[in-house]
């Protein structure tokens, strides 16, 4: 892993500073192997290590005794063999400098302890430990920074989503579906341990398959074997507390007021302080779930017992039957995409989802069977479009409902839901709009009206006619209206009309039920008219909102928002993080006119390109083809765009800029304006031509794409080699927040001048380079590293540069140094880290050769 690696440097500097280090982290967290590469690391420059263990309950000096064989057995005091382990340690750093490694050094005996801290005095040897991160500490634990000075203290995060789809393939040994990564993420709470053990007792059982190259999970990746590693884990700790965890298994996600008032104040506190639960945001306030995630499938496969009747009779004592936790309103203060999901939080939202939606599923279901009626057959539908459903229920569902005495808004919502799982099946269009047209009269012609307008535009193209009709049902009051307005901002949006888009948004009602449905269509349209920021901001606020509604269609809309807006600003890594919670979840949101779900895995697709990780762009793609039935009306969501896309990683520049010229051309004759646009500007990011740019320019000014014509100006001022339209396009970029390309192009202007030996002019270029940087809203670490002359390539990552700069493949570059095609991909990766560089042309800008 990337990130260890870069921590055991760390700790390696310190180390050799002779300051001792403190490692924390929960169990499973990858202190033991952390401990390990660091000792293969400090052999390797030749420093001595003396490696113990503590372990609860042993007679003394025992992890001593255990690390130095050497040590003769001595009849009598302790004293005595103190002093024998003593000669021994003095003859070991006699032959040179020491490190002293422990693992679980709090679980130390006390005269190991003792001897310890005498030789850490005496010789100054430093030492590293490991131990369980506890948020409150006893004072009498044994603590290594309370023994020895200086200490400094690294702690273990969970891994991110793409640091465990990294770890699963280096696992594997081969390629990772995101759907495989996503859900063990999930279970393991970013643990890496965990994370091992799921896909290990997966892949032994079976229910994990490779398909070509790439490894698929199947429904269920619980096997028995996994009992072992959690109760492992459980059994460390006494009865009372196992049963509180699973109580709080058995409730799901709850309040702290109702946790507490279920478990108690201090076994609460205990629970969190052992890393055993963790805190979340969702509905009123924090909520308390289990930690790792994956400990509710321990508790879940228990089979039924007197001990489990009992502890739900305390569930319903304590919190009474109905348990449910009411959820607040919406908020309304917009925040942070950052701010609203952490990252460290992802795989607990997620579980909390995924526990929602298997408890709907059965609630409505039953609801359903026992009164067939259309609100109960609309409610099990919508869920049954965000996920994946039971077989044959929607057919039953479908098939037994009988909505002729519905009210007219039931019953037309029931033949739109109807409508959106026949699109999914991909069955004609004339069959879906009988659906629509029903077998008997609603009374609503007009809004029935306006949805055959709607699906057609999404299923085939968007005509100046349908605009223009769609503007008429619009004006309509009523349901009419409501309906029409909706499939309005969709086909404006879409059709390159962004401001006539949010002005009809503007007048649509802001209470019931159009609000949820046009939320998504405002972010989409802000990005659609250049404006990321403020659709960053809408779908940050959105996302707060639908986390505590639980609301898993809207989680991928706003989520899909989110990602085209921090693509447009070029924060890829952002974007990855912002897609990471519908990756982990596995939510769809097919109850959607235009639903996004087959963009969004093309966009984080694109996302993970543009970062350096090649490898996730085929399983990305992959999972998003499974969606049948989406638009092609949507940026990024075009049948045809994997194919272009695919050609980035490793085919010609041309290539690649023909493919996306051409899905461009065919989206534009069908009236998808926008997505044409964005499929022209890919192919501009890879295959500049000039007098392409000029001429799409002149169309996103029509549209009126703010920062999308400052990108162009860049690019345009780039290739003329002017440096003053460059530093123009420059600002205008930093007044959109795309601040990462905003500071490659004051970069590239300042090299210009000094190029051109006007060093006070570049000079000046570099004040406003300092001054973006010292703001409060500065380029990422990425975009800086890549303007920083010296970017730490090692010495391999070096050779590998010169040869892409030769127009060298990769399998030609395995071949020249004799290593695999993988390991290539690899430094590959960490070359696009470090410089930030896309397309290989970019990464042999970096070479010595030029």
């Amino acid at each position: 892993m990337v990130a260890r690696s870069t921590q055991v440097q760390r700790i390696m500097q310190h180390v050799i500073d002779g300051t001792s280090v403190s490692i924390v982290g929960q169990h499973w967290s990858g202190r033991s192997e952390l401990l390990k590469q660091l000792a293969e690391t400090l052999r390797g420059i030749g420093l001595a290590t003396l490696q113990l263990r503590g372990i609860e309950n042993t007679r003394p000096f025992e992890a001593f005794r255990a690390a130095l064989p050497a040590a003769s057995p001595v009849r009598g005091a302790d004293a005595e063999f103190a002093a024998e382990l003593s000669r021994l340690v003095k003859e070991l750093v006699a032959e040179g400098p020491v490190v002293v490694l422990v693992d679980d050094i709090d679980l130390l005996d006390e005269a190991s302890w003792v001897l310890l801290e005498q030789l850490h005095k005496s010789f100054q040897i430093p030492i590293v430990g490991t131990s369980e991160v506890r948020n409150v500490s006893d004072p009498n634990e044994r603590l290594l920074i309370k023994k020895a000075q200086p200490v400094v203290k690294f702690t273990l995060d969970e891994l991110r989503l793409d640091e465990v789809h990294d770890l699963l393939e280096e696992r594997l040994g081969d390629q990772v579906s995101p759907t495989l990564s996503g859900r063990i993420h999930m279970k393991s709470g970013g643990l890496p341990g965990f994370a091992v053990a799921f896909v290990d007792a997966a892949r032994r059982r079976g229910r994990v398959r490779k398909h070509g190259l790439v490894w698929q999970d199947s429904p269920d990746l619980w096997s028995s074997e996994l009992e072992g590693a959690f109760e492992a884990l459980l059994f460390r700790y006494p009865e009372d507390t196992r049963e509180a965890l699973e109580m709080l298994v058995a409730t799901g996600p709850l309040p702290v007021e109702q946790a507490t008032a279920l478990v108690g104040q201090e076994t609460l506190e205990a629970l969190e302080g052992r890393g055993l639960v963790r805190l979340f945001t969702a509905g009123s306030g924090p909520r308390v779930t289990v930690n790792p995630p994956g400990i509710s499938d321990y508790f879940r496969h228990l089979p039924q017992s007197v001990r489990s009747i009992r502890l739900r009779q305390q569930i319903e004592e304590a919190l009474g039957t109905d348990s449910s936790p009411v959820l607040a309103e919406q908020p309304t203060v917009p925040r942070q995409f950052a701010d609203v999901i952490p990252q460290p939080e992802i795989p607990l939202l997620a579980r909390a989802f995924r526990d929602a939606f298997e408890q709907d599923l059965d609630q409505t279901w039953v609801a359903w069977q026992s009164a067939k009626g259309p609100a109960e057959a609309v409610r099990a539908l919508e869920l049954r479009l965000t996920g994946d459903a039971p077989a044959g229920q929607i057919e039953e569902i479908i098939a037994g409902t009988d909505a002729a005495r519905a009210h007219p808004t039931i019953a037309l919502y029931l033949r739109y839901l109807r409508a959106r799982w026949e699109t999914t099946r991909e069955l004609p269009l004339a069959t879906i709009e009988d659906t629509l047209r029903g077998d008997h009269d609603l009374g609503e012609p007009l809004a029935i009206e306006a949805l055959l307008i709607g699906f057609r535009a999404e299923r085939t193209e968007i005509t100046p006619a349908a605009l223009d009709r769609i503007g008429e049902i619009a004006q309509h009051p009523g349901l009419a209206g409501e309906v029409g307005g909706l499939v309005y901002v969709a086909m404006h949006a879409l059709g390159g009309r962004p401001c006539e888009a949010l002005a009809r948004f503007a007048q649509l009602p802001a209470t019931g039920w159009v609000p949820r449905f046009a939320a998504p269509l405002r972010g989409l349209a802000l990005v659609t008219s250049g404006r990321p920021q403020e659709a960053l901001e809408w779908a940050s606020s959105q996302l707060a909102a639908a986390r505590e509604r639980f609301d898993r269609s809207a989680m991928v809309a706003q989520g899909y928002v989110a990602v085209m807006a921090l693509l447009t600003m070029s924060r890829y890594a952002d974007a990855t993080a912002a897609g990471s919670i519908v990756a982990s979840g596995q939510f769809q949101a097919a109850n959607l006119l235009f639903g996004p779900d087959r963009a969004l895995m093309n966009a984080l697709a694109i996302a993970a390109r543009r970062s350096g990780r090649p490898g996730a762009v085929g399983t990305l793609i992959e999972r998003g083809s499974r969606y049948l039935g989406r638009s092609d009306a949507l940026p990024m969501g075009a049948r045809d765009f994997p194919e272009a896309l695919v050609t980035e990683i490793d085919g010609e520049p041309a290539e690649t800029g023909r493919r996306y010229r051409a899905l461009a051309a065919d989206l534009a004759s069908r009236g998808y304006a926008f997505s044409a646009a964005g499929s022209t500007m890919l192919a501009l990011l890879i295959d500049f031509d000039l007098d392409a740019a000029i001429e799409q320019r002149a169309r996103l000014e029509e549209m009126g794409g703010t920062v999308f014509l400052a990108y162009l100006d860049a690019r345009i001022a780039h290739q003329r080699r002017d440096p003053e339209a460059l530093i123009e396009a420059a600002r205008w970029l930093r007044r959109e927040h795309a601040n990462d390309s905003a500071l490659k192009y004051f970069t590239a202007a300042a090299r210009m001048l000094r190029e051109d030996s006007l060093e006070d002019e570049a000079a000046r270029v570099r004040e406003e380079i300092a001054a973006l940087m010292s703001s409060e809203d500065p380029a990422t670490e990425v975009a800086l590293t890549q303007a920083e002359s010296t970017l730490g390539f090692t010495q391999r990552e070096r050779e590998i540069i010169d040869l892409v700069a030769k127009g060298m493949n990769n399998p030609g570059i395995a071949e020249t140094l004799t290593l695999s095609v993988r390991t290539v991909e690899t430094h590959l990766r960490n070359i696009r880290r470090k410089s930030g560089a896309l397309a290989r042309d970019e990464i042999g800008e970096y070479s010595s050769l030029r």
